[in-house]
C-alpha cells in the first residue's frame, strides 16, 4: 500500500523530468548523434552498478538473448536520433506528439497482423491516426514536413521498443537491460558519429551538461522511475499519463522557449491524444506474465 501511495508522485515526478527532454534538446547545438549517444551512455554508466549487482544473482545470457539486446539497442538508438532530429525542424509540439504515437503503432498491428478487433482499440487507432494524417498533411509545403516525418520514425521504433521489450525483460531483470540496451544503443549512436565525422569532443561545459541533464533527468528520473510506478498503478493511470508528455513539453516550450504551437497542431492535437488514450487504455488492461502493464517507451 505504501509503495502504491509512493507510485503517484513518483510518476508526476518522471512525466515532468520526461517533458524536458525537448526542451533540453533544443538549448543544445550538438550534432544529434552526439546528444543522443552521449544521453544513451551516461545513462549506462550510472545504471551500471545496479545492473552489475543485479546480474550476480542470474544465470549467464545465451546467444539468442544477446542479439535481442543489440537489435533493441540499434532500435532504440534510431528513436533518439529520430526524435532529436526532428526537434531541429519542427515545433516541440508537433514532435513530442507523433513521438508519443506509439500506442496507436502498436494498437493498429494487435488489429492488423494480431486480428485483436477490440472495439476501443479499433475506435482509438483510427481516432488518433486521422489526428496524425492532419497534422503530417497540414505540414507539406511548411518546412515543418521533415521535422514531422523524423518524429514519426521515432514513434515507430519506440513501438518496435516496447513490443522486444516485452519479450526480453522475461529474460533479464529491469536494471540489467535497461544498462545492456542503453550501452547497445550509446555505441551504435558514437559509432554512426564517428562514421560521419562527427567530432566526439572536446565539448563545452554546457554541452556536457545538457548530456547529463538528459541521462539523469530525462533517462533515470523519467523513464526509470515512470516504469518503477508503472508496477503500482491501474490501468487507467497509467495511459492517462501517457499523454502528459505532450502536453507538459508543449507548456514548457511556451514558456521557455517562447514557442506556442500552431493551428494546426492545436486542431490535430486532441484527435491524436484521445486515440492515444482509448488504445493505451485497452493495451494497458492486458497485462504482461508478471502481472504489470507495459513499460512507457522513450523518450
Amino acid at each position: 500500500m505504501d509503495a502504491q501511495r509512493g507510485a503517484y508522485p513518483a510518476l508526476a515526478i518522471a512525466i515532468l523530468a520526461v517533458s524536458f527532454a525537448s526542451i533540453f534538446v533544443r538549448w543544445s547545438d550538438s550534432h544529434p548523434l552526439v546528444l543522443a549517444g552521449y544521453r544513451m551512455l551516461f545513462a549506462a554508466l550510472l545504471l551500471a552498478p545496479f545492473a552489475l549487482r543485479e546480474r550476480r544473482k542470474a544465470e549467464p545470457l545465451d546467444r539468442r538473448t544477446m542479439a535481442g539486446v543489440l537489435g533493441t539497442g540499434v532500435v532504440l538508438a534510431i528513436h533518439f536520433f529520430a526524435f532529436i532530429s526532428s526537434l531541429r525542424h519542427t515545433s516541440v509540439a508537433s514532435s513530442t506528439l507523433l513521438v508519443n504515437c506509439h500506442p496507436l503503432i502498436v494498437g493498429a498491428a494487435s488489429v492488423l497482423l494480431l486480428r485483436e478487433s477490440s472495439r476501443r482499440t479499433v475506435l482509438g487507432v483510427a481516432v488518433g491516426l486521422i489526428g496524425v494524417a492532419a497534422l503530417a498533411l497540414s505540414s507539406v509545403g511548411t518546412g515543418e514536413e521533415v521535422g514531422n516525418a523524423l518524429a514519426l520514425l521515432g514513434g515507430a521504433m519506440a513501438a518496435i521498443y516496447l513490443l522486444a521489450g516485452r519479450v526480453l525483460r522475461r529474460r533479464l531483470g529491469t536494471l540489467s537491460y535497461a544498462f545492456l540496451v542503453y550501452m547497445a544503443a550509446a555505441l551504435v549512436l558514437l559509432a554512426a558519429a564517428l562514421a560521419s565525422g562527427v567530432p566526439l569532443h572536446p565539448y563545452p561545459a554546457e554541452e556536457v551538461l545538457l548530456f547529463l541533464a538528459l541521462a539523469v533527468v530525462c533517462t533515470i528520473f523519467g523513464h526509470t522511475v515512470y516504469n518503477w510506478a508503472l508496477g503500482y498503478l491501474p490501468a487507467p493511470v497509467v495511459s492517462t499519463a501517457l499523454l502528459g508528455e505532450p502536453v507538459l513539453a508543449s507548456m514548457l516550450a511556451l514558456v521557455l522557449l517562447g514557442e506556442a504551437p500552431g493551428p494546426a497542431v492545436l486542431l490535430a492535437a486532441p484527435l491524436v491524444l484521445a486515440g492515444v488514450l482509448l488504445t493505451a487504455s485497452d493495451r494497458t488492461g492486458k497485462e504482461g506474465k508478471d502481472g504489470r502493464p507495459e513499460e512507457k517507451g522513450p523518450p
